[in-house]
């Protein structure tokens, strides 16, 4: 044994069952997946009803979110079919990432079915490069490659790596760290990394993103990460959200067109990526852009599709306590979210 195995931290010791799960999926699972053979995954699948009988608080934040969704007169039978659709959705999404830097342009096309790409390039004839805006929503990663492997210069604006020590260290519920995850993150990350895809993280400065964009090239964020130092009160699926900005003033400094970029899994079918029209900044106007987005592209859409964003929003709520910005603000934990300013 190598000196650095010896050592384990307590953490690495105690690690819970879900965590050993997720490093045997994302780690050992992972090399086993071949893209040349796309049935493996469809046999795979039904396997979300073993994640679905074991999800414990997940299921119950799952079904309170989806109940501030559509209200309290929804059924519980329905709002718990749309928490089990969730569950499939999630280990499809899950499955179709293992797949990230095994990938090419041929074989990409059997995991996604990517649409609209002519709206992409009528955002790019500008010449103004174009910021693809995205959900945590579906197989929101398979864009990723889809469209760097067909030779867009792609880069992507995501969260990387473990949450720094000191935050986790307050907050062990929602981030506690130990060995397995810290494998699941190098193995999952180092991947990706063989993409012809770039990965940048908030530590990059912004005028690297306006040199990108000077260069026509795609810039991709997720509209509801939750990354950042700025945060708005926006309406979204009839609550109050707190959403960054970031993409839409972007957007508005550099003349770029944001092309809404949302996904579905459905249960029969390849996994679709659909490119919205694109939506052109008319001058500094970035609050008009993002109501725009949120009114006529998101919502709809995550309405249409809620099993797709069940997982996203049962996170986001688990680690409400951990920052001053939750994703919906009817379960902060306490009222430093009222800093933030409305849209």
């Amino acid at each position: 044994m190598r000196p650095a195995e010896s050592k384990l931290a307590l953490s690495d010791l105690l690690a819970n069952p879900r965590d050993l799960a997720r490093w045997a999926f994302q780690v050992k699972l992972r090399g086993a997946l071949d893209p040349q053979r796309p049935r493996q995954l469809r046999r795979l699948g039904p396997l979300w009803r073993l994640a679905y009988r074991t999800g414990g608080d997940q299921r119950g934040r799952m079904a309170d979110e989806l109940r501030a969704v559509f209200g309290p007169s929804v059924p519980s039978l329905q709002i718990e079919g749309m928490v089990r659709d969730c569950y499939r959705v999630a280990l499809r999404v899950h499955l179709e990432e293992l797949l990230m830097g095994k990938l090419d342009a041929d074989t990409v096309d059997s995991f996604l079915d990517l649409r609209g790409v002519p709206n992409l390039e009528r955002a790019l004839e500008r010449g103004k490069g174009a910021i693809i805006l995205s959900a945590h929503a579906g197989s929101f990663m398979l864009p990723i490659a889809s469209l760097s492997l067909k030779g867009y210069p792609y880069t992507q604006f995501a969260a990387r790596g473990l949450p720094p020590e000191d935050v986790a260290a307050l907050h062990p519920e929602a981030l506690a760290t130990n060995r397995w995850q810290r494998d699941v993150i190098a193995v999952k990350e180092s991947h990706e990394d063989r993409l012809p895809a770039k990965f940048i993280t908030i530590d990059t400065p912004t005028r690297a993103l306006f040199r990108l964009l000077g260069r026509n090239e795609l810039v991709a964020l997720a509209f509801d990460g939750r990354q950042g130092n700025r945060w708005v009160r926006t309406p979204l699926l009839g609550r109050q959200a707190l959403l960054n900005p970031g993409a839409f003033r972007l957007a508005a400094s550099t003349g770029a067109a944001i092309v809404p970029t949302l996904c579905r899994t459905p249960a029969k079918a390849t996994s679709i990526c659909q490119l919205g029209e694109p939506l052109i900044p008319q001058g500094k106007d970035w609050r008009t852009l993002m109501r725009r987005f949120i009114a006529e592209h998101a919502d709809p859409w995550l309405r249409e599709h809620p099993q797709e964003y069940g997982t996203w929003m049962a996170h986001c709520r688990l680690r409400a306590a951990v920052d001053d910005h939750p994703l919906f603000i009817d379960y902060a934990a306490d009222e430093r979210w009222k800093k933030h300013p409305e849209l």
